[in-house]
């Protein structure tokens, strides 16, 4: 008997409970709750973030529900907020803000925001959101030096890097740089020289992480040869402490224009520079691996000289080279004009080159057939004791033959260019 009245009121007792949670159940559901969507947000490092706050009874006017801003990030260096308050409009039952990274450099920095109770309104469970803010990526400028003598025009490269992610970074947004002219500069901006658009600043478009931008002699210089222009990258006015400089922010970019004069003397053949060039675009080897103009003997050399102001080539050559300058007595040779645009493959860069006509030459450069001619070859001096002669005008006979007849081609310096390079003999 006591055990089936001690079961009974265990199963009394379960039931009132089950009644008083019931109806607790039906308190709690009826209460209105303010509550983030989330409990943890990321804040990324470029970009917005959108904080929800809902409601689960909507107000009949606007609500104002304030929050409390806390934790490790610091507001206004690290990021911005839209409001410190929410708005809940009459008849809703969200509401948003945005937060905005700024300069986010230091790692392990979190936002915390709670919220305040308003009148009406219990917390909910996701009454605090966490957001830890992502770091900004600091980024590196620099020119990408290829050249630092100005002939007629060049291109000049900027680029940057990211301090993590290196030459993959991409810029998420166009990003300007200022382009000074340095007041140490011989050279006069629109005077000597000039600049693409007459641009003032550099523009990385976003997606990229390169651009680049043409200097270039102006058409009526007189008087430019030998004097510098030196420009100089400058950083970005939005958010400076983001960026800093490579190792090369100043480009000193010498005017030049070669002449015949500054190369008298005598100059021994060295050797053939561009075979890379020809592995790359794929000729084959057996049209030119043992037929390339480079047999040469012990004591050949060029000597450069003037005769009665007049330019001459004399070879002095017993060896392949005697193909091509086949006059002992010499050939004349004046300056006609900037070649511009020559590549070179393997670089992935252009070049220009000064062109000189030099008369009655054998212009198949072979040694089994001759046609004189007065063709074009180019010139140019690396230092005082080494030039560089571009045989970039002639038939392909002895060399390079059956790919040009191949591909009927006419002919093209980028594909059958010889860049031969000579070194000064001291007397």
């Amino acid at each position: 008997m006591k055990i089936i009245f001690r079961t009974l009121s265990n199963f009394l007792l379960i039931a009132i409970l089950a009644i008083l949670v019931a109806s607790c159940s039906d308190e709690d559901s009826s209460t209105a709750k303010l509550s983030f969507s989330r409990s943890i947000y990321i804040l990324p490092s470029t970009g917005n973030l959108t904080v929800e706050l809902k409601a689960t009874l909507a107000p009949e006017s606007d609500l104002k529900v304030p929050i409390n801003i806390e934790g490790t990030a610091v507001l206004d260096e690290d990021y911005e907020i839209s409001a410190k308050e929410f708005i809940i409009k009459a008849g809703e039952t969200s509401a948003t803000l945005t937060l905005t990274p700024k300069s986010n450099l230091t790692a392990n920095r979190e936002i915390r925001l709670s919220i305040n109770p308003v009148t009406g309104y219990a917390l909910g469970d996701k009454k605090v959101a966490i957001i830890p803010v992502e770091v900004k990526e600091r980024i590196m400028y620099t020119f990408k030096p290829t050249k630092f003598r100005l002939l007629s025009e060049i291109d000049i490269f900027v680029e940057l890097n990211g301090e993590n992610s290196g030459t993959s970074f991409k810029a998420p947004t166009n990003i300007v740089l200022p382009l000074e002219i340095d007041p140490a500069s011989t050279a006069e901006l629109d005077g000597d020289f000039e600049l693409e658009n007459g641009i003032t600043s550099i523009t990385i478009p976003a997606g990229s992480s390169y651009t680049h931008f043409k200097i270039k002699i102006k058409e009526d210089a007189n008087d430019f040869v030998g004097k510098t222009a030196i420009l100089n990258l400058k950083v970005p006015i939005d958010n400076p402490e983001l960026y800093y400089p490579g190792s090369f922010v100043s480009y000193n970019i010498k005017l030049d224009q070669l002449r015949f004069t500054d190369m008298l003397g005598k100059w021994k053949p060295v050797e053939i520079k561009d075979k890379d060039n020809y592995i790359y675009i794929d000729i084959p080897e057996e049209d030119w691996a043992n037929s390339l103009p480079e047999r040469n003997g012990t004591n050949d050399y060029l000597e450069f000289a003037q005769d009665d102001g007049i330019d001459k080539i004399i070879p002095h050559l017993t060896g392949d080279l005697k193909n091509f300058f086949c006059n002992p007595q010499g050939h004349t040779i004046i300056f006609d004009h900037i070649e511009k645009g020559l590549y070179n493959w393997v670089a992935d860069l252009e070049y220009d080159v000064p062109y000189f006509m030099i008369s009655q030459v054998n212009s198949c450069f072979s040694k089994r057939k001759t046609v004189l001619g007065d063709v074009f070859i180019g010139l140019d001096k690396i230092d005082d004791n080494n030039i560089v002669i571009y045989f970039h005008d002639y038939i392909p006979t002895d060399f390079f033959s059956s790919t040009f007849e191949m591909f009927d081609y006419e002919f093209d310096a980028d594909f059958f260019g010889i860049t031969y390079a000579f070194t000064r003999v001291e007397e």
